[in-house]
């Protein structure tokens, strides 16, 4: 891995090199996500998501499965309590097998 150095203003701002900008296409309104991993600083790209249109076929789809296998008709509301359900149901199988 090649490295660059780059040095902060007063303000705390950098440039970053343009073989960088150029590789992960980042101009102008470029977004970053910057968090912190011990003592590097680590810079992702967020890469834009396009909304879907009202047009999309995706839409005819909605509402069209009214509740799932088991009769449940409130699974996006109860989506992790399920599924730790599963998950919990998983592990006291996998647990009486081995007892």
């Amino acid at each position: 891995m090649q490295y660059e150095v780059v040095k902060l203003t007063s303000k705390g701002q950098m440039t970053l090199p343009k073989a960088i900008r150029e590789k992960l296409q980042l101009g102008k309104g470029s977004h970053l996500t910057v968090y912190l991993n011990g003592e590097e600083i680590i810079l992702k790209k967020v890469k834009n998501i396009v909304p879907l249109s009202d047009e999309d076929p995706i839409w005819e789809m909605v509402g069209m499965c009214k509740h799932d296998k088991d009769g449940a008709t409130d699974v996006a509301e109860n989506h992790d309590k399920y599924l730790a359900e599963g998950e919990m149901e998983r592990w006291r199988n996998s647990w009486e097998e081995e007892s």
